[in-house]
């Protein structure tokens, strides 16, 4: 088996002048990549940069960040993955926390590292992409022209850190998510084989880039099938219609909510879908209305699935041939295990609900970076615990029905908020919904839904709640109902309950 390392210079000898990556009206072909990377590798390493250094990378979308990511790898160094949205106190705990070495950084952002580089005294080096350089930090173009683009491969391990992601936080401060060559490659080979790419597909990836996401299900898979990444600058609607019409793309990966958002821009007048074959859905819960309405509209197999960012990807997938449910997020990746298990970590029998625990070579042996109690906590003899609430059926089908932290529990019984939000779905005036529980001194919690209506639509909160009695049993409904013209969504889309949470406790 390769190593990341390898995995470009192998794809490089094979399609050498093929379009490895298309942004806008450039293009860099695997050729002119590798030597990109090959440049900065060696660059880095000029600079003191090596096997065991960390390089936190924050970047917006655009070939510096590909050739960042691919190159510190080169080097032997571990890539850090920064959210382009961070604030100083983000970063200066990302950066404590793991020690960087370096940071390869868009000129954009300089004021906040600024602020917060006295507090970080093993910061030795100052990477920048942009115009503005300050006098204590080196020109990205600079440190990349004035190396050569041959490089000599390092003395790696399967099972060496080749990049740390930083959890969202959900639970918690972020923790760093370790991922290795063993990790990142059993992912990425198994989501190529489940979405069947080869070298003459076109990936789109709106994700921004320093999603694991967009870095190993799009990025990495891209290079491993010989694919082209069809690079956006960041998510719109029209702006990813117009680029999958302009450069044919063949996939595309995204949120549930830039599905909606799809939908709505949709013009089969004006967008041309045809090479389309795929698209997969991440990051949460897609409800079975939108994906319906996409493989109706865009006439594309839509492949829904469940992963973490500890597992580098996907872990279960719906099968593009054979039998797929929509309601399910598919089956086991190949080698993946997957099981439900009760408190006391008893295996439950088909369509019991339990916690989601999975095991495999997807999950690096490091797991956390710097941080053994809480590895203790997340595995059970290998086995991962997801934290997620679930079943699975007969046929070994996984159905995803919550997170633990968003059951809410009402007069003692259980409501699943994406139950509910799937119901909400189903309303023709509803674009975005958002179920979580509010503290209730009779019941304990009751469910609060935030909703977005669709353009030109009209709801009361009567009718909503009417609406969802008559479908599901009558205590899951909404007791609230809170119309909104915006939903809190972080960088991919995903829908931030934390911050809905945060806003009921603060106007408590």
């Amino acid at each position: 088996m390769q190593l990341i390392n390898e995995m470009l210079d192998n794809t490089t000898k094979a399609y050498p002048s093929k379009k490895a990556i298309i942004l806008e009206d450039s293009t860099l072909t695997y050729r002119e990549l590798n030597q990109n990377v090959n440049k900065l590798a060696n660059g880095l390493k000029k600079i003191g940069i090596g096997k065991g250094d960390l390089v936190m990378v924050q970047l917006v979308n655009g070939p510096e960040i590909i050739i960042s990511h691919y190159a510190i790898i080169k080097a032997g160094a571990t890539a850090v993955p920064l959210n382009v949205m961070y604030v100083a106190h983000e970063i200066l705990y990302i950066g404590g926390d793991t020690g960087a070495k370096a940071i390869i950084v868009d000129s954009r952002f300089l004021p906040v590292l600024e602020e917060v580089r006295p507090g970080l005294p093993e910061l030795e080096h100052v990477i920048v992409v942009g115009d503005t350089v300050p006098e204590n930090a080196v020109r990205f173009q600079e440190l990349i022209s004035s190396c050569s683009d041959k490089h000599d491969p390092y003395d790696a391990d399967f099972d060496d850190i080749v990049s740390i992601i930083y959890t969202s936080g959900t639970t918690g401060r972020p923790k760093g998510a370790t991922q290795t060559h063993r990790s990142i490659l059993a992912n990425v080979s198994s989501c190529c084989d489940f979405n069947k790419f080869c070298h003459e597909d076109r990936l789109l990836c709106a994700l921004p880039l320093f999603n694991n996401f967009a870095i190993n299900v799009v990025m990495m898979s891209s290079f491993f099938s010989g694919a082209t990444i069809i690079v956006v600058d960041r998510f719109g609607a029209e702006k990813v219609l117009e680029n999958i019409t302009n450069h044919k793309a063949t996939y595309f990966a995204g949120t549930p909510t830039m599905f909606v958002y799809l939908i709505q821009a949709f013009d089969p007048d004006t967008h041309d879908l045809s090479q389309m074959r795929v698209v997969n859905s991440g990051g949460a819960h897609c409800p079975a209305k939108v994906i319906e309405d996409v493989e109706k509209a865009f006439g594309v197999t839509f492949m829904d699935g469940y992963g973490q960012t500890e597992a580098c990807g996907f872990t279960t997938l719906n099968p593009i041939v054979g039998v797929r449910k929509p309601d399910s997020v598919g089956v086991p990746i190949a080698n993946i295990w997957v099981k439900i298990v009760d408190d006391n970590f008893v295996e439950l029998p088909p369509n019991e609900v339990g916690e989601i625990v999975e095991k495999g070579d997807v999950f690096s042996i490091h797991g956390y970076w710097k941080r053994p109690e809480t590895n203790e906590e997340s595995y059970t003899e290998g086995w991962f615990h997801s934290g997620d609430l679930g079943y699975v059926d007969e046929d070994g089908y996984l159905y995803v029905v919550d997170r633990k932290q968003d059951l809410i529990i009402t007069g003692g019984s259980n409501i699943y908020p994406v139950e509910v939000e799937e119901t909400l779905y189903t309303h023709p005036a509803v674009a975005l919904a958002s179920v979580i529980g509010i503290p209730d001194e009779v019941k304990g919690e009751l469910a609060k839904a935030y909703i977005v209506l669709k353009e030109g639509a009209t709801a009361t909160e009567k009718e909503i709640i009417d609406f969802v009695r008559t479908r599901i049993a009558k205590y899951k409904a909404p007791r609230m109902v809170q119309f909104v013209d915006a939903l809190p969504q972080g960088p991919t889309g995903k829908i931030l309950k934390r911050e809905l949470r945060e806003e009921v406790l603060k106007n408590d």
